[in-house]
């Protein structure tokens, strides 16, 4: 089976790109890969002595619970958030997602994954990780030096045969080393090199210990992002430092309130690393570096842009800085927001964001995901919108950032 535009209907002739999926890395991806002498520290998965496997790394150090965090069955049926029983599921001992034995090879497998593709008809996806996205930025740092780097290029390394395992359709990002500069710039001009087509890093590495990104500490990265042409991809729960999710939600909800109150806020907390970059000088600075706030929607983001001119106008003599234009239009100079399941962000609010700024993505094989019918349910919510703006989200804009030939 290959990839099928559709013939007819609002996304006709298109080759629709998904940007954010996920990928559940397998448990010898670091493993199988490293030299001797980080054998026993690379990321690696053992039972604990509460008989939970759990991803460790630099020996002892638990990074995480061993959750495949995918949420299609072999089958192809959707795995509910709760499994098969809500009473019984437990925030600290139940596996997030279905075990690794149950879910679909396309949570794993890059050909499974594109035969799956062809299924939905998506032509392509951006990818992100699992283990290696989320929190992890906050343990990765704390490591040796040269451990968080050999694991930042062996994932980078395995990504690469994944993305050729998936005749260039799926497109993995770049893990950046971001906690050392002079690290971080070598591999980023690797990950190019090689032939990824963009970076993850964290939107709030000051809570880290290490520099707010309006820094000039990060500029020498960010001359060679713009040289490269790699958009920096902020991912939701990219933040850095183990924070608790779970003081979101008031205790008193059961736990099928909660879940969705952790989701927003977690989504919502990319709000902090825009509102900065739009009242930064960054995005004049430099031009031409993209930045994607991922897996955050969109409906949130003209409020976040019009709140920062009402303050300047309202509390400051004379306004906005003369050398800033409104926060709206520093978004649209090189900021993306993505969005799946939303009504008001696509339909009521594009032109408050910029139809140049969005794209669609679909969180396979996450909980919230769209699957099993993404397409169809995207087709059916966007058909009204102008087919000139329909074209951009779901193909041109993506295409444009990521270099994906369509």
């Amino acid at each position: 089976m290959t990839y099928k535009p559709r013939e007819s209907g609002p996304f006709a002739g298109l080759k629709l790109i998904d940007a954010d999926s996920h990928i559940t890395e397998v448990e010898d991806l670091w493993t199988s890969r490293t030299p001797e002498k980080y054998k026993d520290l690379v990321p690696q998965c053992h039972l604990d002595e509460d008989g939970i496997s759990y991803w460790f790394v630099n020996g002892h150090q638990k990074l995480s619970k061993n959750n495949s965090i995918a949420f299609v069955n072999k089958a192809g049926e959707k795995i509910p958030y709760y499994g098969a029983n809500m009473e019984e599921y437990d925030r600290e001992t139940s596996q997030i997602g279905g075990s690794k034995d149950e879910i679909h090879r396309a949570a794993v497998e890059a050909k499974p994954r594109v035969e799956l593709l062809d299924e939905m008809g998506i032509y392509a996806q951006i990818v992100y990780p699992n283990i290696m996205g989320f929190a992890a930025p906050a343990m990765v740092q704390g490591l040796p030096r040269d451990l968080s780097l050999i694991i930042c290029q062996i994932y980078n390394d395995a990504m690469r045969e994944w993305q050729a395992e998936g005749s260039e359709r799926l497109l993995p990002q770049a893990m950046l080393p971001f906690w050392d500069i002079d690290q971080a710039i070598a591999e980023a001009r690797r990950a190019k090199d090689i032939g990824l087509t963009g970076v993850l890093m964290a939107g709030e590495p000051h809570l880290g210990g290490l520099p707010d990104l309006g820094t000039s500490h990060w500029y020498p990265l960010y001359e060679v992002l713009s040289e490269l042409e790699l958009p920096i991809n902020i991912h939701i729960g990219a933040r850095n430092w183990k924070g608790e999710q779970g003081g979101a939600a008031w205790p008193s909800l059961p736990e099928r309130a909660g879940k969705p109150v952790r989701s927003i806020q977690t989504e919502l907390s990319n709000s902090r690393f825009i509102s900065n970059l739009c009242a930064s000088d960054v995005l004049i600075r430099y031009p031409k570096l993209n930045w994607v706030s991922v897996e955050s929607g969109i409906g949130w983001i003209p409020y976040v842009l019009e709140r920062i001119d009402y303050e300047y106008r309202e509390e400051f003599p004379g306004g906005l800085p003369p050398e800033l234009p409104p926060a709206k239009e520093m978004f649209q100079k090189g900021v993306y927001g993505t969005f799946w399941f939303e009504d008001a962000g696509p339909l009521a609010l594009l032109d408050r964001i910029g139809a140049d700024n969005v794209l669609w993505e679909t969180d396979f094989p996450h909980p919230t995901s769209l699957y099993p019918s993404p397409v169809e349910r995207s087709e059916e919510k966007l058909k009204d919108l102008p087919p000139d703006v329909i074209r951009k989200i779901m193909q041109d804009n993506a295409a444009k950032l990521y270099k994906i030939e369509v």
